[in-house]
């Protein structure tokens, strides 16, 4: 299989983009983070988790033997055991920033990572990122929000699209000592296309228009399309997207 990759970032309506993201398909990872807080906070604490998370993966991609900060779990995959280690370490150093500045204390962020090694996918969430796939021309959300409409009212309840909570987070990265990410696994296949992406866009134009629009596309012409109709349909947040194309 052959992996190509894009990515893109706005600000939107916003005079600071709180979001950030990375990719480098040496490494299989791809990550994006939507941040939140005061003063800039928010900008902070997206950086200093992807640094935590990128950090982690190319240790433990270039040093295999390396002393990890937490138990590794038998029951799991060598991969998950790392996904997992590095979301909590990008928490660990969200939050004890927030601990040590005034200025940043209570920052947080969203994200979601993705790890590919060989035919599979690993996928690592904390929030209200998504990440979805394009796969035999149907558009499947791969992640459920971490929200208190989605806690209270179940995944895909119509009536949670315009309640008032809906961006109340009940997880995110920084919001407190301890983590418990999402982890998940996927098999991958020839011609499906790979979405992650900050609230700025999913909130912003529906599954149809996310379909078509990385529907036969190079994946950094997608990502900066996905972007540009999110910011066009009138996004009221940044808006970030990375397209991981599988050929």
């Amino acid at each position: 299989m052959r992996l190509t990759a894009g990515g893109a970032t706005d600000p939107g309506p916003r005079l600071v983009n709180e979001d950030a993201h990375f990719f480098d398909l040496a490494l299989g990872l791809l990550v994006v983070a939507d941040g939140m807080g005061g003063h800039n906070a928010g900008e902070v604490a997206a950086r200093l988790a992807i640094d935590a998370v990128v950090d982690f993966i190319r240790a433990t991609h270039e040093r295999p033997d390396i002393t990890w900060p937490f138990p590794f779990n038998p029951d799991r995959s060598m991969t998950l055991n790392r996904m997992d280690a590095a979301l909590r370490l990008a928490n660990r150093r969200v939050y004890d920033a927030g601990e040590r500045d005034p200025a940043h204390a209570g920052m947080g962020t969203t994200i979601v990572v993705a790890l590919v090694e060989d035919d599979r996918i690993t996928l690592g969430h904390v929030g209200d990122s998504r990440a979805y796939v394009l796969r035999d021309g149907e558009l499947v959300q791969m992640t459920q929000d971490h929200t208190w409409v989605n806690a209270v009212m179940g995944p895909g309840n119509r009536a949670a699209v315009d309640h008032p909570f809906r961006h109340v987070l009940t997880n995110g990265i920084g919001l407190g000592s301890e983590l418990s990410p999402a982890l998940s696994e996927e098999r991958l296949a020839a011609g499906e296309r790979w979405l992650i992406c900050t609230d700025g866009v999913h909130g912003a134009i529906d599954a149809d228009l996310l379909r078509g629009t990385m529907s036969g596309k190079s994946a950094d012409s997608a990502a900066q399309d996905v972007v540009r109709r999110a910011i066009d349909a009138g996004s009221t947040d940044n808006a970030t997207a990375i397209v991981l194309n599988i050929d």
